[in-house]
């Protein structure tokens, strides 16, 4: 058994000694923990920096490359589709009389400048999704770049040679900024290729990429700040969304303090009207400001500590814990999370569905654009995505919480009391899976009432109630894929978010993008119908309730059957 195992160390040793000779491959791998204090304190600071800029790059390219491509294909596919919308200058300036003096879209998308231009539509009408998405793919790289890789152990790893103590949040601070920088040009380069002005593409991309940037500086500070990678998310969607509230409380009351909220900052470049640089001024400033305060906290904090402690459990623990106990512990942050996005979605959408009303029968390009022909319809279905999409969003978050448990051994710790395994599965998904069911129940009732009394209709209410029905058959199959594909590992999880995405794709752009109609099917919503406009598929509805079961049963029969990662 000796043998064996001096065996095993020998053959692994060389593979160590390559992972962490950045600094340099002279010196030993094996020191004593007096040896790596007095590294830490004796070496520069950035000791090793152009190797660690290497390693991250090739350790976390698809992530890097995942932000750019979807912030890039987002814009350019806005830009497509309002090509094709308005044509002439005459469908341009109608546009600009009806939405250019809503409060109400101004609220949503963020103000509007230039709404007479191909530009200037497009800079709008990425609105929502825009400021979604590059703040949130900011934050997302940035502690996957930090805090991930220091959960993960390959940070200490990176420092057991002689690699400064600054060298991994210098590496990943380059990294953001070259994935904001390859994010722009790309995005420019897109909206020139489609018959944008090229003065405004840039500047446009220029505020874009600063977002991004910004948002990245945000997710770096936190994850200095955190102890887990998870913590840092959760903050940073809280952080996004408080700075989003404030954005649509500003612009929706007219209030003139465009500069309190970093994603008012974004719309204000007015890059296809008069441009304005003060906006990717305070930008820079600001992201300047967070990587000076992030180093400071790096550099005043132990290695796989944060700066907030997390709070101690209980003094004694449960005689005994259950499946879903543990679903519940785990999800709960993320569950109300993504549960506060869908209610107060549906609560705005209900609030103002009467203005939005009237502004999108003012347009009925928009309708043309939705494949729709009631604006009222338009409403209910904005809404109705977001909620599929949060809804569905936990699920992937479960699984996701569900490898993160496997990968720390508490998983294998429950399994190996008198919790089998199939009851161990069966009792986290129910727990999950019910958590996403009652928050498109949820939402959609406040989404109901909203409307209706906001119209006055109250057939409104039962309309919501229908659309919300429908739509729990494809939340039940993206919660049965995330179960599947969390039965294979602990790293399959993240491709659960390519059916959200796709989700929101379908729904907001398919008509623009001209999408086929078996590409729209690849959408779970989709399948059941364009709702409320058509009739709901109950065979289609049927058919994937079915295949949820399937799916669930496929994932306890490979998950019995598989080695644990840890426990």
């Amino acid at each position: 058994m000796n043998t064996a195992l001096s065996t095993e160390r020998s053959e692994a040793t060389p593979a160590v000694d390559r992972a962490v000779s950045v600094g340099s491959a002279r010196h030993p791998v094996a020191r004593s923990a007096g040896d790596h204090s007095a590294i830490g304190r004796g070496a520069r600071p950035f000791a090793g920096l152009p190797r660690a800029l290497i390693l991250g790059a090739r350790t976390s390219w698809a992530a890097l490359t995942f932000t750019v491509l979807i912030c890039t294909l987002l814009v350019a596919a806005v830009a497509v589709g309002i090509k094709g919308l308005y044509p002439t200058s005459a469908d341009r300036v109608a546009y600009a009389a009806s939405a250019g003096e809503s409060v109400s879209s101004a609220a949503f998308n963020g103000r509007g400048y230039g709404l007479t231009t191909l530009g200037g539509i497009t800079a709008a009408e990425v609105g929502f999704l825009g400021q979604v998405l590059f703040p949130l793919l900011g934050i997302m790289v940035a502690v996957r770049l930090t805090r991930r890789e220091e959960e993960s152990g390959r940070t200490e790893l990176l420092t057991a040679s002689r690699v400064g103590r600054l060298t991994p949040l210098a590496s990943a601070i380059g990294l953001v900024i070259l994935t904001a920088l390859a994010t722009g040009l790309i995005m420019a380069a897109g909206m020139v290729a489609v018959g944008l002005p090229a003065a405004g593409s840039a500047w446009y991309a220029a505020a874009a990429s600063a977002c991004i940037l910004f948002f990245g500086a945000v997710g770096l500070l936190l994850a200095q700040l955190c102890q887990q990678a998870r913590s840092a998310q959760q903050l940073g969607i809280v952080i996004f969304s408080i700075a989003y509230l404030v954005r649509f409380l500003v612009d929706g009351l007219e209030l003139g303090v465009v500069w309190l909220s970093p994603l008012g900052w974004l719309p204000e470049v007015r890059a296809f009207d008069t441009p304005r640089a003060w906006p990717l001024a305070a930008y820079g400033a600001a992201t300047l400001a967070l990587f000076l305060v992030s180093g400071l906290a790096a550099a005043r904090r132990d290695m796989g500590a944060g700066l907030i402690a997390p709070q101690p459990g209980p003094t004694r623990g449960r005689g005994r814990i259950s499946a879903s106990r543990l679903a519940l512990r785990s999800e709960r942050a993320a569950t109300v999370t993504w549960a506060s996005v869908a209610c107060l979605w549906a609560l705005l959408i209900g609030v103002f569905s009467t203005e939005m009303t009237k502004i999108i029968e003012d347009n009925p390009s928009l309708l043309e654009a939705m494949g729709l022909e009631r604006s009222t319809d338009l409403m209910t279905m904005m809404a109705s995505i977001i909620i599929v999409a949060a809804a569905g969003a936990i699920t992937v978050q479960g699984a996701a919480h569900f490898g993160t448990e496997e990968a720390a051994g508490r998983i294998g710790v429950l399994a190996s009391t008198r919790c089998p395994r199939r009851r161990l599965w069966i009792g986290w998904w129910t727990t999950t899976l019910l958590s996403s069911l009652l928050v498109v129940s949820v939402s959609v009732l406040i989404l109901g009432a909203g409307t209706a009394a906001s119209s006055g209709q109250s057939e409104s209410f039962r309309t919501a109630l229908e659309v919300g029905g429908s739509y729990l058959a494809p939340v039940l199959l993206i919660g049965a894929l995330s179960a599947v594909l969390a039965a294979f590992g602990p790293r399959w999880p993240v491709v659960g978010w390519v059916a959200i995405a796709w989700t929101v794709v379908v729904g907001f752009l398919a008509e623009a993008l001209q999408l086929p109609e078996w590409a729209r099917d690849l959408s779970p919503a989709h399948m059941v119908g364009v709702l409320p406009v058509d009739t709901p598929d109950l065979r289609v509805i049927a058919g994937q309730a079915v295949v949820a079961a399937v799916l669930l049963a496929c994932s306890v029969f490979v998950f019995r059957r598989r080695s644990l990662k840890a426990g």
